[in-house]
């Protein structure tokens, strides 16, 4: 088995947190502002922004050697393509895009399961903050539908809680191993 590489574990858990962080931000405008507000240039623009952040993130995640790589592998890429097609049907005022991009994001979470399996070794928990933070945020996704975005927007934090605490504990941990 090969052993993961912490420092490109570390960057992907970088580039995650910043593009939760600016998930986050999308995830309360658009619970401010209602369902229709996805359409919008502004979030519309964010979500390029996440997008784009995907690819180096991926990247990053890839090279770490996860365990059980071909999840990540395999998932991530079709949730970039999906999210693309996504965003290019939104971008032409279609809200099938945002349903195709919710689609895409179903697959975060089973992409997650090769960081999950990996970032246990660092530390169960913030690894399952991680992870099922990421859960809930997508599973909260729909329920912007209803009013509920509320689920999606504690997901997300979870799930930063969760990176925050594995980049802390990943910094003070020696990479010997």
């Amino acid at each position: 088995m090969n052993h993961m590489d912490r420092k490109f574990l570390f960057q992907g858990n970088v580039i995650s947190l910043i593009a939760s962080l600016v998930i986050l931000y999308g995830l309360v405008l658009l619970e401010l502002n209602g369902i229709g507000y996805a359409l919008s240039p502004t979030f519309l623009g964010i979500m390029t922004v996440v997008w784009a952040v995907a690819i180096p993130s991926f990247l990053s995640y890839h090279r770490s050697k996860l365990q059980k790589q071909w999840i990540m592998d395999y998932f991530a890429v079709s949730a970039i393509v999906i999210t693309l097609v996504g965003l290019i049907l939104a971008f032409l005022h279609s809200f099938l895009g945002i349903e195709v991009i919710v689609a895409g994001y179903t697959l975060e979470p089973i992409a997650g399961i090769s960081i999950y399996l990996t970032a246990n070794q660092i530390s169960r928990l913030y690894s399952s903050l991680f992870f099922w933070g990421a859960v809930i945020f997508t599973a909260g996704l729909p329920l912007y539908l209803f009013h509920a975005g509320v689920v999606s927007i504690v997901g997300d934090i979870v799930k930063m809680v969760g990176i925050i605490m594995l980049l802390t504990k990943g910094k003070v941990t020696t990479p010997s191993r």
